[in-house]
């Protein structure tokens, strides 16, 4: 672990990234990895050296052959100490390519209003990053990170509802309160890669008494816990949907309350995922940190990775935490690491009993109508989207489901609206039948939801065929 690492410099040209050269005369190298965010790095090198000057901003920088330790130059630093033009040191930092999304906002092309989307976290993060800056994107707006729409995505269900937010900012909101990885590869090219950490309890363990740990604090703290949330959501003044969701045992000195207002949320479905979302980052009270010995049996990116489960004890304290952020410095040959561990995965782990009741809202119309960016549909009554409503991106639907089904029927022409993702929202649609979506393009697939209340998002290729991307 001490070999010295050889730096690699990139710039990007056209539609590639293009090796300019290798240094491997630095003086020190720092390099943080993060589960839920960008970790920085910083370069130190002497002035005088001739390969000082191949350090722009705006490069692209690789650490050895690792492909997760690729970032892109942001700040180059330069200082002179009394000792004079021998201490001259020019500092190089920046932050790994997570980053990169930093540089775009959340914008919906169809509508003013926000972008919304009800999936598991890691669906969410990877059609967020699609629509913003992917394939989806206007051509101007797309960023050089392929993403890869997985079947099954990893994460509990998560509520996205953003208008001009950065999207580097979300990522990692989404990210934190669902507890899952993310992380961008370099290979040649960039990819966004969102993971789950492996337990390695049985066999990792950072202890003081094994000489595999050098310091650590356990720190427990109810300064930001939450129990009981209040939920604003659409509407205004009396009018207005209030939701509470709390814990069970939420009650007299043991309940904590916090407000939380989110007006673009417009269905109970809604208010249920970001109760579960919010309760979930802040219904905790134990943290941890600590500083693993570099020299231990237990090797960072051979035995343990961040976002893996590890064994933490001292002073009598004991937890299984995940590895939140390893920080790797080289200086001169030598190699350390600091690290920083979570919550405890059995706390992090268990299951939230959400109670959940509107407390104050606005009569439910049995009309047709459209609330904030959600084009509504009463079933049976409406039975076909106008030609004027096709730059809806969220539908929903609400009414009774007689037992032979009810037809809705999508807009649709050959030089209209193919290719579109729609998220549907069924509120309230009860009875015993099926809600069935169609285009009316002959041989074309239809898709039948059950009646209930919940979100799905459903695709519309340019043939006319829905398929459910939930």
């Amino acid at each position: 672990m001490a070999d010295k690492l050889v730096l690699y410099l990139y710039k990007y040209v056209g539609s590639q990234f293009v090796l300019q050269s290798a240094v491997d005369d630095y003086e020190e190298i720092s390099w943080e990895s993060r589960l839920y965010e960008a970790g920085t790095f910083t370069i130190q090198i002497n002035y005088n050296i001739p390969n000082a000057s191949l350090f722009k901003k705006g490069l692209y920088i690789q650490m050895g052959n690792d492909p997760y330790k690729f970032g892109e130059i942001s700040n180059i630093e330069n200082s002179l100490s009394s000792s004079g033009r021998g201490s001259q040191y020019i500092a190089i930092t920046g932050y790994d390519a997570r980053y990169l999304f930093h540089k775009r906002i959340i914008k919906d092309l169809n509508t003013s209003e926000s972008w919304s989307c009800s999936d598991s976290a890691e669906r969410c993060m990877r059609l967020l990053v699609q629509s913003q800056c992917g394939t989806s994107a206007e051509e101007k707006r797309r960023l050089p990170i392929a993403n890869i729409i997985p079947d099954s995505g990893i994460g509990t269900t998560y509520l996205v509802n953003e208008a001009y937010s950065n999207l580097y900012d979300v990522l990692v909101t989404i990210a934190t309160q669902a507890m899952i990885g993310w992380r961008v590869s370099f290979s040649g090219s960039l990819s966004l890669e969102i993971f789950a950490g492996t337990d390695r309890t049985g066999y990792v363990r950072f202890d003081a008494s094994m000489q595999t740990l050098d310091s650590g604090t356990f720190t427990d703290s109810n300064e930001e816990f939450t129990n009981a949330v209040y939920i604003g959501g659409k509407g205004n003044g009396s009018d207005r949907d209030i939701y509470e969701g709390e814990e069970e045992g939420a009650e007299g000195l043991e309940r904590c309350e916090s407000w939380f207002d989110e007006s673009e949320l417009t269905s109970e479905s809604q208010y249920r995922v970001k109760a579960l979302n919010i309760l979930r980052q802040y219904s905790q009270t134990i943290s941890i940190s600590g500083k693993g010995l570099a020299k231990s049996p237990f090797v960072f990116n051979r035995d343990f990775f961040v976002g893996d489960t590890v064994n933490f004890a001292f002073s009598g304290m004991r937890a299984d935490v995940p590895v939140l952020s390893v920080t790797e410095h080289w200086t001169k040959g030598s190699y350390d690491i600091d690290m920083e561990v979570g919550k405890p995965v059995a706390d992090l782990n268990r299951q939230l009993s959400l109670m959940l009741r509107k407390i104050q809202s606005a009569s439910a119309s049995v009309e047709s109508k459209t609330e904030s960016s959600v084009k509504w549909y009463n079933i049976p009554v409406d039975q076909m989207m106008k030609a004027d409503e096709v730059v809806y991106e969220v539908i929903g639907f609400y009414g009774t489901v007689g037992t032979d089904g009810e037809d809705f029927r999508l807009y649709f022409t050959s030089d209209g609206t193919g290719s579109k993702i729609y998220h549907v929202y069924l509120r309230q649609l009860s009875g015993t039948g099926r809600l069935k979506l169609t285009t009316g393009v002959t041989g074309a697939q239809d898709l039948y939801l059950d009646s209930g209340t919940y979100v799905t998002i459903i695709y519309v290729d340019n043939n006319g065929n829905i398929t459910t991307m939930a």
